[in-house]
C-alpha cells in the first residue's frame, strides 16, 4: 500500500480514460470514504483538436519506433492539458490520478519467440511526466500485471462494475460499454452477494462505422445514427461478417483495433459493391455492432437469469438508432436502459472505473477478475509514479 498522507476520512481520485475511439479524454473525480461509500464529485471531457485526433489515430494504426518512443510523453502532455482545463472549471481537486493511457497495441494471445512464450499490451502514458506536470501522484499501466498471471489484461472494468452496479442490483445485470470496441460485464445479483460471472469484448463498437464516416468525409461519427437510420442493411454482408471466428470464441476474450480494423472495413466495402449507398453501408455497420452484441447476450443464457437489466454506457449509448435496434433485438431478454439509471453518466463509466481501480491500488487490493480475464490468480494492478522533489 502507498502512503500518500491523505485525510483520514476520504480520498479523492481522478479517473481518466482515453479509449479506442481516440477522440478525447473522459475524466471523473470520485471521493471514496472509509465506510466503503463514495460520491461522484464531477465528470468532464476534453475533446482532441483535429490535429491531435489525427496523431492519436496514427499512433494507434501505424506507429513507428520514434512514434512509440515519443508517444508516451505526447499522451501524458494531452492529459496534463486536460487536467488544466478540468481543474480550472471544477471545485474539487484530486489526491491521486488513475489513468488508462492510450492503447496502441494489445496482443493477449501467447506467441513463441525463440522458444520463449510471450504476450503483451501497450498503453502509451508517461506516468512520471504526468505526475510532475500536475503535481499529483499517478497510477497507470493497469493491464500488465493481469497478463503476467495468465490473463488477457482485458476487460479491466468488471471489478469497478461490481463496485458501481452490483451492490444495489435487484436482478442480474449486464453492463455494456460501446466505445471503439464493445465490452460487457455480467453480474449475478442472487446469492449471498453479487458476483461477476464473466466479462468480455463482444466485438466492434463504433470503430468500423466511425472509420467509414471519417474516410468518406462525413464527419468523425454518425451522430444519432442518422445516416444509418436512412439506409437498408445489406444482409449478405452482415451475415458474412458475423461468421468471423472471433464471435465463436467463448469468453474470456478481448480484442481491439489490431483485429477489427481498416482491413476488416475494406473487406466490408468490397463485399458491399462500389455502387452501394453510403446509408446502406452505415446501416450494415451499425447492425454488425448491434447483432454481435445481441448474439453475445443470448449466449449468456444459463449464466445470466433473464430477463436481466442491460445498462449501456459509452458513446454508443448516445446513438438513438443504435439504442432503438438494441432494444428491439433484446426484446423479452433484457430491460435495456443506460447507466444513468444507476447514477453513472454514460460518458463517465469507464473513467469512473479507473478511479475505482486507483482506489483498489491504494488499498493494496487485487482488482483483476479472473472470471473476466482468464487470469490464474489475483493481481495488484497498476504502477505508481510519485511527484519528484
Amino acid at each position: 500500500m502507498i502512503s500518500l498522507s491523505f485525510a483520514d476520512s476520504s480520498v479523492k481520485i481522478l479517473g481518466m480514460m482515453s479509449g479506442t475511439s481516440g477522440d478525447g479524454i473522459d475524466a471523473t473525480l470520485i471521493e471514496f470514504f472509509l465506510d466503503g461509500s463514495f460520491r461522484l464529485l464531477w465528470h468532464d471531457s476534453y475533446n482532441y483538436s483535429d490535429a491531435q485526433f489525427k496523431r492519436i489515430h496514427a499512433l494507434m494504426n501505424n506507429p513507428c519506433v520514434a512514434d512509440i518512443t515519443l508517444g508516451g510523453a505526447y499522451v501524458a502532455e494531452l492529459h496534463h492539458r486536460a487536467c488544466q482545463k478540468f481543474f480550472a472549471r471544477n471545485a474539487f481537486l484530486p489526491d491521486l490520478i488513475a489513468v488508462h493511457g492510450q492503447t496502441v497495441y494489445h496482443h493477449p494471445t501467447v506467441v513463441t519467440w525463440d522458444d520463449i512464450e510471450i504476450n503483451g499490451t501497450l498503453q502509451l502514458m508517461n506516468g512520471s511526466l504526468l505526475a510532475q506536470k500536475t503535481g499529483i501522484p499517478v497510477v497507470c499501466n493497469f493491464r500488465a500485471a493481469d497478463m503476467v498471471v495468465g490473463g488477457q489484461g482485458a476487460p479491466l472494468v468488471p471489478f469497478a462494475d461490481l463496485f458501481l452496479f452490483g451492490r444495489n442490483a435487484a436482478r442480474d445485470v449486464l453492463v455494456l460499454n460501446i466505445g471503439g470496441m464493445a465490452n460487457i460485464t455480467a453480474i449475478n445479483a442472487g446469492g449471498n452477494e453479487p458476483a461477476v460471472v464473466c466479462a468480455f469484448d463482444t466485438g466492434p463498437g463504433n470503430v468500423l462505422i466511425d472509420s467509414f464516416m471519417q474516410a468518406s468525409g462525413l464527419g468523425r461519427f454518425d451522430k444519432d445514427g442518422s445516416l444509418a437510420s436512412s439506409g437498408k442493411t445489406l444482409q449478405d454482408v452482415l451475415s458474412k461478417f458475423l461468421a468471423d471466428p472471433y464471435f465463436k470464441i467463448l469468453p474470456p476474450k478481448s480484442t481491439g483495433r489490431e483485429y477489427f480494423n481498416q482491413q476488416k472495413l475494406d473487406k466490408i466495402l468490397i463485399e458491399s459493391g462500389k455502387d452501394a449507398d453510403p446509408a446502406d453501408i452505415a446501416s450494415t455497420l451499425l447492425d454488425i455492432t448491434v447483432n454481435s452484441i445481441v448474439e453475445a447476450v443470448i449466449g449468456l443464457r444459463g449464466t445470466v437469469k433473464f430477463p436481466a437489466d442491460l445498462l449501456v454506457a459509452g458513446g454508443g449509448a448516445l446513438n438513438r438508432e443504435l439504442m432503438k435496434r438494441l432494444i428491439a433485438g433484446l426484446k423479452g431478454i433484457c430491460i435495456v436502459s443506460t447507466t444513468e439509471k444507476a447514477g453513472v453518466p454514460v460518458m463517465a463509466r469507464e473513467a469512473m472505473a479507473f478511479a475505482v481501480l486507483g482506489y483498489a491500488f491504494l488499498q493494496g487490493r487485487p482488482a483483476n477478475v479472473p472470471a473476466a480475464t482468464g487470469a490464474k490468480k489475483l493481481a495488484l494492478l497498476g504502477e505508481y509514479h510519485p511527484v519528484s522533489g
